[in-house]
């Protein structure tokens, strides 16, 4: 039922209604959740990630238009099924993953780690950002909206901690690797994913969300050792989640966390 209704949001009829730049789009329709119908709204919008908002005023859903439509689509797909689940198994948690307002000189805790957020305005019309020793130093144009400037940080940063961090997941994923599963790992990414914690492909590819990164480390491991499993069976069937409860026999308590505290990890 959800595909097919995605396949109708994502056709090009009935004409969008325009926003106030050309490219930009929106959608509106409504679910029903717990006998209540709760109305959906979908922006698609020149921005670098996803997201999605649940509050008193309904599901917002904001899709990049920089992807192309079948990933919008499974984007779309997983955001809508979250916030459903979320409306209906937790109505107390009423915004869920909101943009966060970077503060020049604030501490960023990632971990282990601690990032000291740096600010500069200059006159160019693009946005750079590095990580020079503690430091995420964030270069954006003059002018910018509020919406605009988070955004743009929150990518910036995102893309930032996912260049400092792939190493080391890297890493940790090859020693869970060779210690429990010795598979075939054929190539490992990291992005900055609001819709899941970590994929694998049936090919051995491994994409791990930034946001991760957040959590503890023993929450962090139990992901890994879940994409590593699929390796063995690409399932979620009771063989599957044998093999995740051999490596890590207390497993359904980091999947308790991260239904627990996934709103409290965003960028």
């Amino acid at each position: 039922m959800l595909l097919s209704l995605f396949d109708n949001l994502l056709s090009p009829k009935p004409q969008p209604v325009k926003l106030q730049e050309e490219t930009s789009f929106q959608q509106q329709f409504e679910i029903e959740v717990n006998g209540e119908n709760v109305p959906v709204r979908i922006l698609f919008e020149q921005r670098f990630n996803n997201r999605v908002t649940v509050n008193k005023n309904g599901i917002l859903i904001r899709i990049s238009e920089r992807q192309q439509k079948e990933e919008q689509r499974k984007n779309i797909d997983n955001l809508l099924k979250w916030a459903k689940q979320k409306l209906g198994d937790k109505p107390e948690l009423m915004d869920s993953l909101p943009q966060r307002k970077y503060v020049n000189g604030e501490i960023l805790q990632v971990g282990d780690y601690e990032f000291v957020i740096s600010i500069f305005y200059h006159d160019s019309a693009k946005s750079t950002a590095k990580i020079f020793k503690n430091n995420i130093v964030l270069s954006l144009p003059k002018g910018l909206t509020n919406d605009a400037e988070a955004n743009a940080c929150s990518y910036l940063v995102a893309k930032c901690l996912c260049k400092f961090f792939l190493p080391v997941v890297t890493e940790r994923i090859h020693e869970l690797n060779n210690r429990y599963f010795r598979k075939d790992v054929k190539h490992i990414t990291m992005k900055h994913a609001t819709s899941f914690w970590g994929h694998c492909s049936r090919h051995g590819n491994i994409v791990i969300s930034v946001r991760l990164l957040f959590a503890p480390a023993k929450v962090v491991d139990y992901v890994l050792i879940h994409e590593l499993a699929h390796l063995v069976h690409h399932d979620h069937s009771p063989r599957f989640w044998k093999v995740v409860e051999q490596v890590m026999p207390d497993y359904q308590n980091a999947e308790k966390h991260l239904k627990d505290f996934s709103h409290k990890y965003y960028l």
